[in-house]
């Protein structure tokens, strides 16, 4: 008995569909890979009618004697030559708005002189939009407050705030 391909046919036909059948397995729906958020890093404000934008910023935690404050803070990159810096602390650690004593903070000037706030203005007010409290988890919100300086001669209303940053833990 001479065996030819014609009898290996069915059996050639099967390892072939198998082959395929393996080889073509279903795949999991295409979804574009998420492009990573840019977290731009500002606070920016206006010092009466001046605007200011502070770039170097961050956001942690801290404790001020006894009390425990998320404290958002920033300053521009070359600080020796021009000072201004900001410094905003609010007496809890949530997104929410803030108000009157729950506020406190310092700013200096670009000529270098210290202002903070009086914690029973009215006009300070803070509120905290977003806060990822991980490590460089985002921290953004706006604010309105009133600064003086320590002799209480020189005051100004900080409007207009806004502030986008990263959690330092």
């Amino acid at each position: 008995m001479q065996l030819t391909i014609k009898n290996y046919r069915p059996v050639l036909i099967f390892i072939f569909a198998a082959i395929i059948f393996i080889s073509c397995t279903k795949q999991e729906a295409l979804v574009p890979i998420p492009e990573p958020e840019i977290k731009l890093s500002s606070i920016s404000f206006k010092q009466d009618s001046i605007a200011v934008n502070l770039s170097v910023t961050t956001a942690r935690k801290e404790n001020v004697g006894t009390l425990f404050t998320t404290s958002v803070e920033g300053k521009l990159p070359d600080s020796i030559v021009r000072k201004n810096n900001l410094i905003i602390r609010v007496t809890g650690d949530s997104a929410r708005k803030y108000l009157n004593t729950e506020i406190f903070a310092s700013y200096t000037d670009s000529a270098g002189v210290s202002y903070a706030n009086v914690i029973s203005d009215t006009a300070n007010k803070v509120t905290i939009t977003k806060l990822q409290k991980i490590k460089q988890g985002i921290v953004e919100g706006a604010f309105t407050i009133r600064v003086s300086n320590s002799t209480k001669t020189k005051t100004l209303l900080l409007t207009e705030g806004k502030f986008s940053t990263s959690f330092f833990e």
